[in-house]
C-alpha cells in the first residue's frame, strides 16, 4: 500500500523527485551548499537553486520549489534536506 502511494505521488508530483535529487546532490558537495549559504535573500537563493538544479539536469520550476518549502514549513512532505531547509529557513 505504501508502495502504491508512493508511486501515485510521483506521477502526480514529479518535481519531488527532482527536488529530492538536487537536495542529495547539494549534502554531498561542500562547494554547492556554501554557495547557497551565500545568497542574501530569498530571491536570489531561488535563482541560484534552480540554476544549480539546471546545471545537474534536475527539472523542476520556481512554484514547485515554492511548493516543496511551504508544504515542508507545514510540517509535511519532506522533500528538502534539513541542511539545506536550514538556508531556506534563515531566508524565507
Amino acid at each position: 500500500m505504501l508502495e502504491s502511494a508512493l508511486e501515485r505521488d510521483l506521477k502526480a508530483r514529479p518535481f519531488e523527485k527532482a527536488i529530492r535529487q538536487l537536495g542529495e546532490i547539494i549534502k554531498q558537495d561542500a562547494s554547492l551548499y556554501d554557495k547557497l549559504s551565500e545568497t542574501p535573500d530569498k530571491d536570489s537563493f531561488i535563482d541560484l537553486y534552480l540554476a544549480l538544479a539546471a546545471e545537474h539536469g534536475c527539472e523542476f520550476s520556481r512554484d514547485d520549489l515554492l511548493i516543496a518549502v511551504q508544504e515542508q514549513k507545514q510540517g509535511s512532505n519532506w522533500v528538502i534536506p534539513k541542511p539545506v531547509l536550514r538556508l531556506i529557513a534563515e531566508r524565507f
